[in-house]
């Protein structure tokens, strides 16, 4: 399901920003590290493989 767009403060994760609730790399940022917007990162390809 469509979202908005969140991203991970973590530097150590990839800089790309999700906008899918089930998304398999997004669902594995633990919440105190999602943060809201796109943080100026390109879309996640499975973000963009969802629609």
């Amino acid at each position: 399901m469509k979202v908005s767009a969140y991203h991970s403060s973590n530097p150590s994760d990839p800089d790309v920003y999700h906008d899918h609730s089930d998304c398999p790399s997004g669902q594995q940022i633990p919440s105190y590290n999602k943060k809201p917007g796109t943080g100026g990162y390109p879309r996640c390809k499975h973000c963009m493989e969802m629609g």
